[in-house]
């Protein structure tokens, strides 16, 4: 019987960690894991509340709730186990307490949610690193995300989690991100860079139509990963077509420039993306790897990306990419001066992604600690 365990707070499915956990679940039995996650609903459960369908809203719900409370049931039973622990925001503090006391836990960082309660440290237009030393500054806005627990709990867990720091092991997706894991809990903390495969493939369209945008705003439509940031920017640059995938903060923005065209990467976004003078993924937040970033870099090649402190563009070559400031009014002549020269990036980043993906190996991750 498998003494291994993959446990995630969000199953296989859509999205960056269902995603990775979708791959992982791919790549397990190569290595002797078993895997026990949280539902992950097809649709997100909001959203069918939000669009009236009321029955399959109390279906998704009690769906998720009835796994939310098996799995922790199940948790407090494993003992001597050798486990992968991702997204553990959804467990209870007590659980996981127990968990990492009674195993060997490694935990798969995916966001910041080791020192952040909303897991994307973003306040006020800025990447906010105020908890990084202590819990203690959080912002009085700042509310847990997911929002399962009360924000005096989130905390709690946070504290909690330094406390076990000595007895958990890292996997860091990449280099900046183990110098934030270092600052928060400590120098001497067992940590190891294993990167980030969601088992995509890419594949470089054969057709290439004349572009449609000039720019393509390729991230969610959140204030964390530049929604409005790039709005700032659009308004400087009268001249260029920006794209934003959903239409959902349409409202937000009177910009004749932009154009909001709800989308997917399988329902035209890809198409886009590849006829783009430049795309955009401008997260303000110390993002980790996001697969919107590398499929940007692999269809396209000519990226912005936001000079933050310690996003995952900072591991990047500077060659691969275009970096902006928070300057807005310099960024934004920056990119009018990247598109107008007719500029390109693209072969270089696409050898750097190459190199990247060379590098990863499964065995960093299934046998941590080895």
């Amino acid at each position: 019987m498998s003494s291994n365990y993959i446990i995630s707070g969000i199953g296989p499915g859509k999205g960056g960690v269902g995603a990775l956990v979708k791959s992982l679940e791919l790549r397990k039995n190569n290595f002797n894991y078993k895997s026990l996650y949280i539902r992950n609903p097809s649709i997100s459960i909001l959203s069918l509340l939000k669009k009236r369908r009321l029955v399959n809203f109390i279906f998704e719900l009690i769906a998720f709730f009835c796994s939310f409370f098996i799995i922790h049931f199940r948790l407090l039973l494993i003992q001597n186990k050798k486990i992968i622990l991702i997204y553990p925001q959804y467990f209870h503090t007590y659980v996981l307490e127990r968990l990492i006391k009674n195993n060997d836990v490694a935990i798969y960082v995916m966001d910041n949610s080791f020192f952040c309660i909303k897991s994307y440290n973003y306040l006020k237009g800025q990447e906010c690193l105020n908890c990084v030393s202590s819990s203690d500054n959080i912002d009085k806005s700042c509310e847990p995300s997911p929002g399962l627990w009360s924000k005096k709990s989130a905390i709690s867990k946070l504290k909690k989690l330094k406390l076990l720091s000595n007895d958990i092991f890292f996997l860091s997706q990449n280099h900046h991100q183990s110098i934030l894991l270092k600052k928060v809990f400590g120098e001497d903390i067992k940590v190891d860079i294993v990167g980030m495969d969601t088992g995509e493939l890419f594949h470089q369209l054969d057709n290439v139509s004349s572009s449609d945008f000039d720019i393509v705003f390729h991230a969610g439509n959140i204030d964390a990963k530049g929604f409005l940031y790039l709005l700032e920017i659009a308004k400087y640059l009268s001249q260029y077509s920006f794209l934003i995938p959903s239409t959902s903060r349409k409202k937000n923005c009177n910009l004749p420039n932009v154009h909001f065209i709800d989308c997917t990467w399988s329902t035209g976004l890809k198409d886009y993306v590849v006829n783009a003078k430049l795309v955009m993924c401008p997260s303000i937040w110390s993002s980790p790897i996001e697969g919107a970033l590398l499929k940007s870099i692999a269809y396209n090649g000519n990226v912005a990306v936001y000079d933050n402190n310690f996003g995952f563009q900072n591991d990047i070559d500077s060659k691969a990419i275009l970096r902006l400031t928070s300057d807005v009014k310099s960024s934004a002549m920056i990119v009018d001066k990247f598109i107008s020269s007719k500029s390109s990036n693209s072969i270089y980043a696409k050898k750097w992604l190459q190199t990247y993906y060379l590098s990863l190996d499964d065995k960093k991750i299934f046998y941590w600690g080895q």
